[in-house]
């Protein structure tokens, strides 16, 4: 064997320890920084001597990682959600190339662009001063050769569990709406959340809640005047608002807090569409999964072949990173019993 043989060996022997590597490093992280420790072993492949992580889907920020160095982090995070920004006007776009944008005061860069076929995209940005020197062929060999489990480790870690922080979640529901009442039932605050004083379509016009409110706020606080029945209750004035109804304490007397909580009935299946961008064959395929059915029911029922029933699955397996129909059908309902991380 000549020596380019030895060498494309041993890198196929380098490429697959790179990846079992990848796959078990984040056994050992908590959920919250899973994601964050295939990362960090990702871009420490090579040498380097700063880098940057940045994937989002759609709005939702996946996660943002960054090494530590002297230099200023908040000019890192610039750099590669610039990058991010710049690759679609990279024609063509090499999955690893040069970054786009200006990297100093770093000498050296390279850019791994990433992205999933549900929306998400993002880069790592790895920097090297100029001691280091320039990013060799060999360092983006290593870097292609474990970049597809690194996509699949980004859509394992982040897909339920998710790489956001607590508060970072909060901010992304809608935020409920609060009105202060005195004993009387007039009002006397209400939040910004509500803006020009309005509960959702409802207006609190000359300082009185809506009748509606107000007739179920009564009812529910009948006998509050006594300090010991006055228990926390709730209600539902239309099918996208809940009510909560606080008492507050006000010495002898007592107030009334209402909290508003948009509410937003959820289907499973069609956040699974959303999440996987299913078509509505596979969403029939599902069903009849759901339903029991073995393969040559459901090509009887679709008027299909079982050949083709076969691939639809191999597709929804391929779409929910799963390795059997059980795990799928799991994964689409959005079950959290394990988090697959042996390919």
């Amino acid at each position: 064997m000549n020596s380019n043989g030895w060498l494309e060996m041993n890198r196929g022997t380098a490429a697959r320890d790179i990846i079992a590597s990848l796959r078990c490093v984040a056994i050992h992280f908590p959920k919250g920084r899973r994601l964050q420790a295939v990362i960090d072993a990702y871009a420490t492949l090579i040498p380097t001597d700063a880098w940057a992580f940045s994937y989002r889907r759609k709005e939702a920020v996946i996660g943002e990682f960054l090494s530590g160095d002297p230099h200023v982090v908040p000019e890192r995070l610039g750099m590669v959600r610039a990058e991010v920004a710049a690759r679609r006007s990279l024609v063509p776009l090499a999955a690893i190339g040069p970054p786009a944008t200006r990297t100093e005061p770093y000498r050296h860069g390279l850019t791994v662009h990433l992205e999933d076929d549900r929306g998400g995209e993002g880069a790592l940005l790895l920097l090297r001063d100029a001691h280091s020197g320039e990013f060799l062929i060999d360092d983006c060999f290593v870097l292609t050769e474990a970049r597809a489990e690194v996509l699949r480790a980004i859509g394992t870690q982040a897909h339920f569990e998710g790489e956001l922080t607590d508060l970072e979640r909060a901010r992304s529901r809608k935020a409920p709406g609060l009105v202060l009442l005195d004993d009387a039932l007039n009002v006397e605050y209400v939040s910004k959340a509500n803006r020009l004083r309005r509960i959702e379509r409802w207006s609190c016009a000359g300082g009185r809640l809506p009748a509606a409110i107000e007739r179920a706020v009564r009812e529910l606080t009948v006998g509050w005047r006594d300090a010991d029945q006055r228990v926390e209750a709730a209600f539902m004035p239309s099918p996208d608002l809940i009510v909560r109804v606080v008492p507050v304490e006000r010495g002898r007397k007592y107030g009334v807090t209402l909290v508003l909580e948009p509410y937003e009935s959820r289907s499973l299946l069609a956040d699974a569409v959303r999440r996987f961008r299913l078509t509505n064959r596979e969403l029939e395929v599902i069903a009849l999964l759901f339903s029991g059915l073995g393969t040559p029911a459901m090509a009887k029922r679709l008027s299909i072949s079982e050949t083709t029933v076969n691939d639809h699955v191999k597709r929804l397996l391929a779409k929910t990173n799963s390795g059997n129909r059980t795990e799928m059908a799991a994964t689409l309902l959005g079950w959290r019993g394990g988090t697959r991380l042996d390919g």
